[in-house]
């Protein structure tokens, strides 16, 4: 197996989701028809849970425990309408950046050192995508087995749907009942590819333009040319160093586009961190209550202890992998200072690449963070500052609980 195929292991699965959902550069017209109706179903499904979630909502307003299971469902489903139009309006800059990543980063140009930090970041990757991805698709298979498990034992008129739909019409009958059930599971598991597919793509992306620094970290602070030059003669100590030079200039151009990738990501990405970040404490939160304080049959106990794992694996995935960015992006300064640069001459070209040394030392010192919405960056703090918010939500919402049972 090359290097080329395993880096693309964990972004093979995050894009076969993207296509699921429509979000996919298209070559031919019935590629692109096919992407429409599958960007039409997505919404659809949105628009018709969005719809059974909110008359939920407002026949269970003073229940709860199912208010807030609602309102989990609402805040889902919110978040997902919201990325899907937030990536339909970037779809050009999203779709050069990953053009970008399959012909900079998963090239084969590569030496054993850069092959092992390039293998580390997929590695990583994997981890990650494929942990979240069985979270989110066991919480699905959860939220339909419910009333499969719920109805046993019961007559035909009873049966319960995955989501109840608050009409007055024969759905638990035969033949409408399995047609319904059908329809709200196709249309879940579709919100669910939703729920996931731009977290894991957002991940991969993070996480190997962190692994570029780290390449690029080792490339500067590793020059063999500049460290055989203490033993060369005066003239091919001149050329050598007019190569160093060439080189170097690469490395900024390399270190140039980095960041310029980043800053395109950011701008694509910073409304969707944004909401995140204020979605993640009141799911967190509402999820752990359902969890640990409401008195629920276990199935339904596992399909929210399913989803509050798969949002905290989301959370840890998100502020991991902006962290590894800015940290990484933050050590091209150490890693050019460490160079061996003592060793070049003092001649034109030596004098250049001090000069140019002096302004990336400069430039690294400002890093390549992914902010929400430019407000502050996301970093490894902020999932400490999530969790202990919803924690402070969470104690609020035990205390109304309370308070209500007394009353």
């Amino acid at each position: 197996m090359n290097l080329k195929h395993r880096s693309k292991l964990s972004f093979s699965v995050a894009i076969f989701f993207l296509k699921s959902v429509g979000y996919w550069s298209t070559t031919t017209r019935v590629e692109g028809w096919i992407n429409e109706a599958m960007v039409f179903f997505s919404m659809l499904s949105v628009t018709f849970l969005m719809f059974v979630q909110t008359r939920g909502l407002y026949f269970y307003w003073g229940n709860l425990a199912m208010a807030t299971y609602m309102g989990v469902n609402i805040l889902t489903l919110v978040m997902d309408a919201f990325k899907m139009i937030t990536l339909f309006i970037h779809k050009k800059k999203f779709f050069k950046l990953i053009a970008h990543m399959k012909e900079h980063f998963w090239h084969e140009n590569y030496n054993q050192q850069e092959s092992v930090i390039v293998e580390d970041t997929e590695r990583l990757c994997k981890y990650f995508v494929y942990i979240f991805t069985f979270f989110c698709q066991s919480t699905v298979f959860c939220y339909c087995l419910r009333p499969i498990v719920g109805n046993i034992g019961r007559n035909e008129s009873e049966r319960e749907l995955i989501f109840n739909m608050w009409l007055d019409l024969p759905l638990s009958m035969t033949p409408y009942y399995e047609i319904t059930f059908t329809i709200q599971a196709v249309a879940l598991y579709q919100i669910a590819v939703l729920y996931l597919c731009f977290d894991n793509i957002f991940c991969v992306m993070c996480l190997h333009v962190a692994g570029q620094f780290r390449v690029l970290q080792y490339r500067m602070s590793n020059m063999p040319m500049v460290k055989g030059m203490k033993n060369l003669n005066v003239k091919s100590t001149a050329e050598l160093s007019k190569q160093c030079h060439v080189s170097f200039i690469n490395y900024i151009e390399e270190h140039k586009a980095l960041i310029e990738f980043c800053a395109t990501l950011e701008e694509i990405f910073r409304n969707i961190i944004l909401g995140q970040v204020f979605m993640f404490s009141i799911l967190i939160c509402i999820l752990g209550y359902q969890v640990i304080l409401v008195d629920l049959p276990l199935i339904w106990t596992i399909s929210f202890a399913l989803f509050l794992s798969a949002n905290m694996t989301q959370l840890w995935m998100f502020t991991y992998s902006c962290d590894c960015v800015t940290q990484e992006s933050l050590n091209i300064a150490a890693a050019v200072y460490a160079g061996p640069w003592i060793h070049l001459s003092m001649d034109k070209f030596g004098a250049m690449i001090r000069k140019n040394l002096e302004f990336v030392i400069m430039r690294s010192g400002r890093p390549s963070s992914l902010t929400a919405s430019g407000f502050f960056p996301i970093s490894l703090e902020t999932y400490t500052k999530i969790m202990s918010t919803a924690m402070s939500y969470f104690t609020l919402l035990k205390q109304s609980s309370v308070d209500t049972t007394k009353a």
